[in-house]
């Protein structure tokens, strides 16, 4: 994995990603009472690397390597967002304005949604005919409206609002369950599952209307998120003990792994949870907890203050990191390797397409913070609010 240092080492981005993670971004530094834990935005920046890393890697064209990293990846790291999500909701300051929440996690979710599929429409007009952009602005709104697909050709926009409408179902249960067993919400972690493999049975080989199969899951992962706070807080995720630590990062890392290969590759755009949607439940969630476990331990440094950085700005890196892959063949072009090259030799250019698009998305996330009115269109939120993805 290419670190930011890295990316940046000697250069003015550096100073700049300094100041920012010192300036703007103050609160990463700052104790518990100001409502950031350390350990959930570097679990986040952990999560958006490897988000970035995966997409980097696909499609997978006949390599052991990336078909085995990217079982493992996906196995988790979409439900990571959904259980972090679950665990981070103030049940006790939104559970009696449930509109207030809705409101805002919709300007946080669906503006940059809408707005980063109008301008791909837009783009994608002058586009048709002159080269192969796969999609026609017409495919475009027909999906829109549709809320899922193509098969095969998603857009990567479906995570925000499947994030957005898995909250709010995971909100609703949790209002209405709130003065009964607490054991009675562990139930909707076997019953939305289920829901969801159902669904897909019917509508396959369609995909399902607004993903309300991915709807299910990441409202099942939301739950087992909060569950989690419930059971132990907010405190980092350590025993006290190396010894211990070690044997849990290892037990739960191996679960991960093995059962990874053996359910293969998840994608919720493509309806596809894996050959067992149940295994999907297990490797998302020890893989999730070996992150959380991760993220504890890692002590006060340049490279934590930066996963920080990046844990807090993820939902921008999300949203901006899938253009600058179209970077790549324009590069490669320059010293002379065709376009017929490129598509051949596809597997080989997934580390280039990774260091530029994680790489690029850093700048950008800082123009972002700097800027009332790109903060608006890609968070929902103008700078000087607070990020809470």
């Amino acid at each position: 994995m290419v670190s930011v240092k890295k990316l940046t080492k000697g250069s003015k981005a550096l100073r700049i990603f300094q100041d920012a993670i010192q300036g703007s971004c103050i609160d990463l530094t700052e104790p518990v009472v100001n409502n950031r834990h350390e350990w959930i935005d570097i679990s986040k920046g952990f999560g958006i690397i490897f988000v970035v890393l995966a997409h980097s890697m696909l499609p997978v064209l006949n390599n052991i390597f990336l078909e085995s990293s990217i079982f493992f990846i996906t196995s988790f790291v979409i439900a990571l967002f959904f259980i972090m999500a679950g665990m981070t909701y103030n049940g006790d300051k939104y559970r009696d304005n449930l509109k207030s929440y809705a409101l805002s996690r919709g300007r946080q979710l669906l503006i940059p949604y809408f707005f980063i599929y109008i301008v791909m429409m837009l783009l994608f007009i002058p586009l048709t005919g002159s080269i192969d952009t796969y999609l026609t602005p017409w495919d475009l709104i027909f999906w829109l409206v549709y809320g899922a697909g193509p098969a095969g050709q998603p857009t990567y926009l479906w995570f925000l609002p499947v994030l957005y409408f898995g909250l709010m179902f995971f909100t609703i249960i949790e209002a209405v369950t709130k003065n009964q067993d607490p054991r009675l919400r562990w139930l909707f972690v076997v019953i939305l599952p289920f829901l969801a493999l159902w669904i897909t049975s019917v509508f396959s080989p369609m995909l399902v209307p607004w993903r309300l199969n991915s709807v299910f899951f990441a409202t099942a992962f939301c739950i087992i998120g909060y569950e989690m706070k419930r059971y132990r807080g907010l405190r980092r995720w350590t025993t006290g003990s190396k010894i211990r630590d070690g044997i849990i990062l290892l037990v739960l890392t191996t679960i991960t792994v093995v059962f990874s290969q053996y359910n293969g590759f998840v994608s919720h755009p493509d309806d596809w949870f894996g050959t067992n949607g149940w295994l999907y439940l297990l490797t998302a969630t020890s893989g999730s907890i070996v992150f959380f476990m991760v993220s504890s331990l890692a002590n006060p440094s340049f490279f934590s203050k930066s996963m920080q950085f990046l844990g807090v700005n993820s939902q921008i890196i999300y949203e901006i990191h899938p253009v600058f892959f179209y970077l790549v063949p324009i590069l490669l072009s320059l010293f002379g390797f065709s376009a017929a090259y490129y598509d051949s030799s596809f597997a080989l250019f997934w580390p280039l397409r990774f260091i530029l698009a994680f790489g690029l998305s850093i700048p950008f996330t800082m123009l972002v913070d700097r800027n009332n009115g790109l903060s608006l269109l890609f968070t929902g939120k103008r700078k000087t609010e607070e990020h809470a993805l």
